[in-house]
Parts: C-alpha cells; structure tokens; sequence
C-alpha cells in the first residue's frame, strides 16, 4: 500500500510538470510540443530524464495519423550495440508518453499492444497475468485527445495513467520490457518510429 501510494504522488507530480517550457521538441508532422528532459522527485530522490527522441504513429496504406509519441530515459544514460533492445532491457527510469490524435475502439487500442508484443516474445508465460491486467485497464474506447503515460521505476515497476486516472502498479520487470518492445523491439510497431524514438539516443 505504502509503495502504490508513492507511486501515486509521483505520477501526480510527473503529470503537473509536464507543460513546462524550459526545452522542448516538437513532433512535425501534428507540431505537438514536447519537453526535452522530464523530473521526477520521491522519497529524497530526484530522477531527471531526457527525451531520446519523438515520431508519430501512423496507419501506413491509409496514411492516418494515430498518436504522437515521445520517449524518456535517465538522463546521462549510455546505451550500446542494439539501442532498440537496450532501452528495451535497461532497468532504469525511462517514460513513454502517447498523445492520442484520432480516437478508435478499445479493441484496436488493445490490440495495438497485444499484436506487437506477440510478434515479440514468443512465449509470454513470464507475464501473461501482468498482460491481462493491463489490457484491463482500458475499458472504454479511445478518444481523440487522450494522452497515456507509462512510467518505470526500478524498485518499483511500471505505472499506467490515462488522461490522469492511475492504474495500479505492475511490478514485474518482464512485462515492461515487453511493453517497451512496442515501439524498440526487433518486430516494433514501426521500424520508422522506432528509429525516431531513437534519434537523440547517446550510444
């Protein structure tokens, strides 16, 4: 209970500071803005993350736009040979936020991680109840203007907010690399956007 309530103040906290204008990158195609480091505080302790990079989701045959995206890590952190599977791996701070610029149903929105995290892992038994769970969490269909963030914490696991709304904690490391193979797997969502997530990436 102590450790979800921390988490929850820390989310809190990540959600108030994330229109600040100290840095920005911008995502061209939709022009959203985006800051370039994000600070997260708790328990004494204070985690900087910079941007590794930022792309756009796109529905490539019918050109539609799906989401903006942007991707965080520790800052100062050094990520060698594949960078895709290191992010992926690194047992860090690191963030992933998803501006939502058209909506569709829960199913496509489920599917969208299920799909790529199949193609992924071949054997999913390591967190097949933490995939549940999440894709639990997704009730309702996703609307234009939705924004989700995904935040990882060592010690702690991975936090899920929808427009605010926190879900609970999932504490198995092995599913958040398998969430991030998303978008930084061998078989990504996008081996265009996996690239530009990576582009400010120090290796």
């Amino acid at each position: 209970m102590y450790r979800y309530a921390r988490f929850a103040s820390l989310l809190a906290l990540i959600i108030l500071m994330m229109p600040w204008t100290a840095g920005a990158i911008i995502e061209p195609e939709t022009e959203m803005e985006f800051d370039d480091t994000v600070t997260i505080e708790t328990d004494g302790a204070s985690y900087t993350l910079a941007v590794t990079g930022v792309g756009l989701r796109e529905k490539t045959f019918m050109k539609v736009n799906v989401y903006a995206i942007v991707s965080y890590v520790a800052e100062g952190t050094q990520l060698k040979g594949d960078l895709g599977k290191a992010l992926m791996e690194l047992d860090a701070p690191k963030m992933i936020r998803m501006d939502l610029v058209r909506g569709f149903s829960r199913e496509k929105l489920c599917n969208a991680f299920k799909d790529v995290i199949e193609e992924n892992f071949e054997d999913q038994t390591p967190f097949a109840s933490d995939m549940e769970a999440f894709l639990a969490y997704f009730t309702v269909d996703a609307e234009e203007g939705d924004i989700l963030i995904f935040t990882y914490l060592p010690g702690v696991g991975m936090k899920t907010t929808k427009n605010g709304e926190e879900m609970k904690i999932i504490e198995n490391f092995e599913f958040t690399k398998a969430l991030w193979s998303v978008w930084f797997g061998e078989e990504p969502a996008s081996d265009g956007l996996k690239e530009e997530l990576l582009a400010k990436v120090a290796g």
